[in-house]
């Protein structure tokens, strides 16, 4: 096969995936506006309508339901990778309750991953602190009925026998109401959500719900997103030919050339990323055990670290990704590695 011929090929398979995710994204914006129109039974929504094509909508004052809606959708959409699409979901989430925390499952027991807006409030623990607690589905909480009805809970925050386990740990005042749901991969619940709110706010269960939808479908779609574009994104450049007289560049030089010097961060990126799909329980059972996370990947590491030194000699960008991605910013975590360049 010739290289015009494989080329040809590989630009076939690229626009047929390309069109399955835009084909899988007319469906995800389609259910988005369904449940806008239904959100209009809601005071904030009254003013609204959902028109057929939103650009010819007039946007909404800053601040609204509708406004901050439509930019976490849109963040949750374009989310480089995992983490990014994690850390942009917990946003949103809090915009619509005082604090937001999401806990993984994690064979016996539900992981903290993350919280936001607890360092906000006296007495209880940080919001990275929330990595470091864990639930055992053996007890009787709201998290485990969560998980077992696979439906969501809005009320008091002592409904089950064991739920001030919840809130010893979480520190501080017992919330005036709180809103937990399971959050669905791949249809099935993997993680739980939960929100909280104090006297004077209340809290948006549709706008977190819907939230929640976007965030599950997202992070469906994200690996092949990926995919994609590191096919398009990190292919080998043409070799360079003789040089040709030069010429003031157009405005579409200008961004090629842009997108080539970023090559190595999104390469490795895209590289560290993968490490961590596919080898996601060996990765967070070191993350919760403070076990050697090098050893446990040593030969996928140094596979991927060749697969990046096939295309780039800085291993600078590589290892910053190893280290804030991988190991979540604990170094130690890779004891054995041989650092380079950090």
């Amino acid at each position: 096969m010739s290289k015009e011929q494989l080329k040809k090929l590989i630009n076939g398979i690229l626009a047929e995936r390309r069109d399955r995710v835009y084909e899988r994204m007319d469906q995800v914006t389609n259910n988005i506006i369904i449940q806008l129109e239904n959100l209009k039974e809601l005071g904030d929504f009254q003013e609204y309508s959902i028109p057929e094509d939103f650009e010819l909508y007039e946007k909404p004052k800053e601040g609204t339901t509708i406004n901050i809606l439509h930019r976490y959708i849109r963040k949750l959409s374009f989310s480089a990778n995992q983490l990014d699409l994690i850390n942009n979901f917990l946003e949103g989430v809090n915009q619509f309750c005082t604090r937001a925390a999401l806990f993984l499952l994690r064979e016996d027991k539900l992981v903290g991953w993350k919280g936001k807006g607890f360092s906000a409030v006296e007495g209880a623990i940080g919001d990275e602190e929330i990595k470091k607690i864990f639930f055992s589905l053996s007890a009787n909480t709201i998290f485990r009925y969560v998980l077992e009805k696979q439906k969501s809970y809005s009320g008091r925050p002592t409904s089950q026998a064991d739920d001030h386990i919840i809130y010893s740990r979480f520190g501080g005042p017992i919330p005036k109401k709180i809103f937990t749901l399971p959050f669905f991969v791949k249809g099935k619940p993997q993680a739980v959500i939960y929100t909280d709110t104090f006297a004077g706010k209340p809290i948006g269960e549709k706008e977190i719900e819907m939230i929640a939808t976007v965030g599950e479908m997202s992070l469906d779609l994200l690996p092949l997103r990926q995919k994609i574009l590191a096919k398009i994104k990190t292919r080998e450049y043409p070799e360079e030919e003789e040089e040709a007289p030069s010429e003031q560049p157009d405005a579409d030089d200008l961004t090629v050339a842009s997108v080539k010097e970023n090559d190595p961060e999104r390469l490795a990126r895209v590289i560290v990323n993968d490490i961590y799909l596919y080898n996601k329980n060996k990765v967070d059972d070191a993350l919760n055990t403070g076990e050697n996370l090098y050893e446990a990947l040593q030969n996928t590491i140094m596979q991927s670290r060749e697969l990046y030194l096939n295309k780039f000699t800085d291993l600078s960008p590589f290892e910053k990704q190893l280290v804030d991605t991988l190991a979540r910013g604990r170094r130690e975590l890779l004891k054995g590695y041989h650092f380079e360049k950090i």
